[in-house]
């Protein structure tokens, strides 16, 4: 029953031989467009690697619009460190920061901004192809006077 174990183990594993490439170390920067995540609907970062299993990370995101004369925006600016438990291809990781957030309006009498910061904690994981394509999936902690969850999906390139 051993001997016909071994084939099935090999077909099984060495696929995943691909999955131990050290890309992050090969690789150090990506550029990646996240949606939903610390920035709500969108945002487009860039993280450079600064040891092997530790990178910085920043991200900034923009949301306007208006009508006849009346505009609001809101201006999204983040950063922070994420940290990879595994030097693999394919890695849990923790990363966390914090995120400054403007908004504006020009509705009404004048134009009225206000701005704040809140923080965030994001567990995930990350899949870096040999290519350079890179897939991260994430659940944020948004805290400030509490917390709200939001989950965040990043696709980009790594290079």
């Amino acid at each position: 029953m051993f001997r016909k174990m071994i084939p099935l183990c090999l077909i099984v594993l060495l696929p995943v031989g691909g999955l131990l490439a050290q890309s992050r170390a090969e690789k150090p920067n990506d550029a990646t467009i996240e949606l939903g995540g610390k920035c709500f609907l969108y945002s487009l970062t860039y993280q450079r690697m600064v040891a092997e299993q530790f990178g910085l990370e920043i991200g900034v995101s923009g949301i306007g619009g208006g009508t006849g004369g009346d505009t609001a925006a809101v201006f999204f600016l983040s950063g922070g460190g994420r940290f990879y438990f595994t030097k693999k291809a394919a890695s849990p990781f923790l990363s966390g920061g914090i995120v400054y957030v403007t908004a504006g309006t020009s509705a009404g009498p004048g134009t009225e901004w206000a701005s704040g910061v809140y923080f965030y904690a994001s567990p995930g994981f990350e899949f870096r192809m040999s290519g350079g394509f890179l897939f991260r999936a994430t659940v944020n902690f948004l805290i400030k006077d509490g917390f709200f969850v939001w989950p965040g999906i990043n696709l980009g390139v790594a290079f």
